[in-house]
């Protein structure tokens, strides 16, 4: 039959429901399945750039490449090329600061010469994230309040903050002091920008000045990000007029190869592309005239082939209580915008969340608020539902699996109550991820995760989405977005 449909909020598209329920499903069970009319979407098209999830751009000032490489006052930085790549023929791309910043985040000068405050129009990188359903912010330190245009404030100058010059990015919600700089790193933006005040990015103050701040502030963020699909990219703007505007430039995280030495040459615009392509949007302006970094990553990244992803937005054919087994009495899985749902006892946290990770679109189980926090959220057993028939070559790079999800609920939780996710493979089922309740109140937030699929290789299977109030009955709420198998 076909997934009923509940109407549309206003300027959003209807939900289609997902009826699931409650019970374990038997692999050999034969049920008729609820299919969507479309099939699934086509793969989309392969990048020789890996899709992170968190990407930190930390900019420095005015440092010639010698000054760094090997220097015994920047031991944080020899130490971060070793750990990832350096780029022994990087550039910036004129002088004097602010172009450089700006061509980094637009891949034009706009004909900027100088340093003074500027206003500027047209598309840049936070723009175009924006417009993809991505999300970006700027972490300056010295900033007075969120949103500032402020020209200078202390330590602070908005001459190396160029979303600040743009209309569309200089808002209080895209450009924040340092301090509002997350110590959940799950919690960043896809990509953030980070820029030390004028004594701690070098400009007024020494090397080791720099260094020492870098390792204090971010070191958390490198060791977190070699585990967590993130990376950090630190440069510099320009050199200090020394050289041939050579600079430093480094990316270390996850998939990246460790003491590697990239020799081929590269500038802000260079950084620019290989940014866009990771996420899929095109290249601005000089970056257009660019080749994207492609030799910094090692062989197990995420973004070879994309063998199959869906973020939610459209229908791409994802069945329902395919076993006939399901039995939840209310929560039912439904993909579209959700609403926020927040507990209204105890600490009165948000369970629901009222965002996705991309777009508007992601399953929860009962995308309504309802009446109260407990009117749509998951009861009486588990809800499931199955992707469509995906195909994984045998050969070439081991498939992974990364998605998103939110596990909230309340304190009488317990391992009975569960996320699940399962590998339908003919007639045998595998389960590959689960995280469980606990006798604690939990919070909505997105989290990320991998599961490695190379056991399924040459095969082909389908994803199982679970869902569980098993046991006591208790609040429950689950989400699933964003759902990609690369190899």
């Amino acid at each position: 039959m076909r997934i009923p449909r509940i109407p549309a909020r206003l300027g959003i598209p209807a939900l289609a429901v997902l009826v699931v329920g409650a019970a374990a499903l038997s692999p050999t069970a034969q049920a008729k399945e609820q299919s969507a009319a479309n099939p699934a979407a086509a793969p989309a098209a392969a990048s020789a750039v890996p899709e992170f999830d968190h990407v930190v751009i930390v900019l420095f000032e005015n440092t010639n490449y010698e000054t760094i490489k090997g220097s015994s006052k920047a031991p944080y930085f020899n130490s971060l090329a070793q750990q990832g790549t350096l780029f022994t023929n990087s550039f910036g791309i004129t002088h004097p600061s602010q172009p450089n910043y700006i061509g980094l985040f637009s891949g034009s000068q706009h004909g900027v010469t100088g340093d003074d405050c500027t206003n500027l129009t047209g598309d840049n990188l936070g723009q175009q994230l924006a417009a993809a359903g991505k999300t970006f912010k700027a972490y300056s330190e010295g900033l007075p309040k969120a949103g500032s245009r402020d020209c200078k404030s202390g330590k602070y100058r908005r001459k190396h903050a160029p979303w600040a010059s743009f209309a569309n990015t200089a808002g209080a919600s895209t450009h924040v002091p340092f301090s509002a700089f997350p110590t959940d790193y799950s919690k960043l933006p896809d990509v953030s920008f980070v820029v030390p005040d004028m004594c701690n990015d070098m400009h007024d103050c020494s090397t080791g000045t720099g260094d020492t701040w870098l390792q204090r502030n971010l070191d958390g963020y490198v060791q977190w990000a070699k585990t967590h699909n993130s990376l950090l990219i630190t440069t510099f703007d320009e050199d200090d007029f020394r050289s041939v505007n050579q600079i430093h430039t480094v990316f270390v995280g996850d998939h990246v190869k460790a003491g590697h030495q990239s020799s081929g040459s590269i500038n802000h615009y260079s950084v620019l592309r290989t940014l866009e392509d990771m996420h899929g949007l095109p290249a601005l302006g000089e970056a257009a005239r660019k080749s994207p970094i492609t030799d910094a990553w090692s062989g197990s990244t995420p973004g070879g082939s994309t063998l199959f992803a869906d973020d939610f937005e459209a229908d791409r054919g994802w069945t329902v209580n395919s076993a006939g087994a399901d039995t939840a009495t209310s929560g039912a899985w439904e993909r579209g915008d959700p609403e926020e749902t927040r507990s209204t006892y105890g600490p009165k946290q948000v369970k629901q969340l009222g965002t996705t990770v991309s777009g508007t679109g992601a399953l929860s189980t009962g995308a309504r608020a309802g009446a109260d926090y407990s009117s749509n959220d998951l009861d009486g057993g588990v809800s499931s539902v199955r992707s469509p028939e995906i195909a994984l070559p045998a050969g070439g790079s081991a498939p992974n699996l990364r998605f998103s999800y939110n596990l909230a609920h309340a304190n009488n939780s317990d391992a009975d109550d569960y996320i699940r996710v399962r590998v339908i493979d003919g007639e045998q089922t595998t389960t590959v991820f689960e995280r469980t309740g606990s006798p604690d109140e939990v919070a909505g937030a997105w989290q990320n995760a991998t599961a490695d699929l190379s056991a399924f290789s040459g095969r082909t299977i389908r994803l199982e989405i679970q869902a569980a109030d098993g046991g006591t009955a208790s609040l429950v709420e689950a989400q699933v977005d964003d759902v990609t198998i690369t190899g």
